[in-house]
């Protein structure tokens, strides 16, 4: 399967766990890896860098930010096993618009790791590159 970003998911999908939904931020580089966020509870967030509102996305029943601190690198292969072994269930894509302010806050957000925000960079440059 193609990931792409805008895609979610759900994560991780056990007895003893809750669930967040899990965003793709960038497209996949040429060796498969992306960028990936959760979204969290609003009610306990250190980082309130970018916060969406219940009627965003239909998986959020209640305003959520964005946990640029839980941000990481993933790949096709692992998301793949993560499918195929029920850990994790794809969801609703999230619009275009919401994704541009997801991808705006990793370097406006004091808690993305320095390596993520690297990352995110690097594609939002190539991405500018791309469409010049």
């Amino acid at each position: 399967m193609a990931f792409r970003a805008g895609q979610t998911f759900l994560y991780p999908l056990s007895e003893n766990k809750i669930a967040h939904l899990w965003v793709i931020v960038t497209e996949p580089n040429v060796e498969g890896a992306f960028a990936v966020v959760s979204l969290t509870s609003l009610r306990e967030a250190q980082d309130q860098t970018l916060i969406l509102r219940k009627d965003e996305h239909p998986f959020l029943k209640h305003d959520t930010c964005v946990g640029y601190r839980f941000a990481e690198i993933t790949g096709t292969e692992k998301l793949q096993e993560f499918l195929a072994t029920s850990v994790a269930r794809l969801h609703r894509d999230t619009e275009a618009s919401i994704l541009a302010e997801i991808l705006s806050g990793f370097t406006a957000s004091d808690h993305t790791r320095k390596r993520v925000r690297d990352f995110v960079r690097e594609y939002r440059a190539q991405s500018k590159t791309q469409t010049s």
